[in-house]
């Protein structure tokens, strides 16, 4: 493996075994730093080059990062790495506040880039180009919903789980944020558990998220001038075309748009690795971070205070 990409992933749990999957499919030398002995020995039963407790311990000369562990150690995890030159890529949300966003962007910010996965979905991707092409007419509202029962990290609340995924579609597709109008919100102790937030006037945008929902939803619908094309289902290989009558009212005619059923995670993964190699930046860098986290950071100041 002399030629291959060298990356440390630092965590190997629920979703770093996934992460660690694809680049090993990738064709990557990896090095696991997992605290877990367990996920250590299925780290290294999986074909990881090495493993090791703790990131300190990683070989030298890494050629990129991973980092894949809990939302709460990001900043702490992201600080260990401030003296290496290499590139990271971490998991979403790159950290859970504003100020620590601002402080990783003030000390590593043209090396870090976040793995918001939704940017790299095909679905995601062909609704972008339709907004681009104004191939349906001009963009007048963009719909999300991430409903579910539960959440299975106990770090941080649904909201750090759940919205950023939303607001990294919006900005994918809007190519930016539109400003804030309205939040509503289910608070328990500070912990967000539902929340329907309104952005922008044209296109409007409508988001919302839960995990106090009795059935997983996941929605995308954009509204065109002359059509609303929606993906139901992120495993489809196909987005809905419904198209509207000439004054605007839903009509008959339906139709659908193939789109590739590859993983948006390998996706993501292999723009990474390819970075490394002397390709283009990945999507979401710090600064792109940066405002979505200034989004995210005033919807839950908002939802809280409505709540309080």
């Amino acid at each position: 493996m002399a030629d291959a990409v060298r990356i440390g992933l630092i965590g190997c749990g629920r979703w770093g075994k996934n992460i660690l999957r694809d680049l090993l499919l990738l064709g990557c030398d990896v090095h696991v730093a997992e605290h877990r002995e367990k996920n250590r020995a299925l780290a290294l039963d999986a074909g990881a080059s090495s493993v090791c407790y703790d990131q300190s311990e990683l070989p030298n000369e890494m050629d990129g990062y991973v980092i894949a562990v809990p939302t709460a150690r990001h900043y702490e995890t992201l600080l260990t790495l401030e003296n290496s030159v290499a590139p990271i890529f971490i998991e979403k949300p790159m950290v859970p506040s504003l100020e620590q966003a601002e402080d990783i962007a003030q000390r590593m910010g043209d090396r870090v880039f976040v793995m918001h996965k939704w940017r790299y979905h095909p679905g995601i991707e062909k609704i972008a180009e339709l907004r681009a092409s104004n191939k349906y007419g001009k963009l007048e509202h963009l719909r999300t919903r991430r409903l579910q029962w539960m959440q299975p990290h106990k770090d941080v609340d649904a909201f750090w789980i759940l919205a950023p995924h939303d607001v990294s579609i919006i900005m994918h597709i809007l190519g930016d944020l539109p400003k804030i109008k309205a939040v509503q919100a289910m608070v328990t102790d500070n912990d967000i558990h539902a929340l329907t937030a309104f952005l922008g006037n044209y296109p409007s945008v409508e988001m919302s998220v839960s995990d106090i929902h009795p059935k997983t939803e996941r929605l995308v619908s954009a509204k065109f001038e002359r059509a609303v094309v929606s993906m139901t289902d992120p495993c489809d290989d196909f987005l809905h075309i419904r198209y509207l009558d000439a004054d605007g009212t839903p009509g008959e005619e339906v139709s659908k748009i193939q789109i590739s059923k590859e993983f948006p995670l390998i996706r993501e993964i292999r723009s990474f690795v390819d970075y490394i190699s002397g390709g283009p930046k990945p999507f979401s860098c710090v600064a792109d971070e940066i405002k979505m986290m200034q989004v995210l950071h005033s919807l839950r100041t908002e939802a809280l205070a409505s709540a309080g």
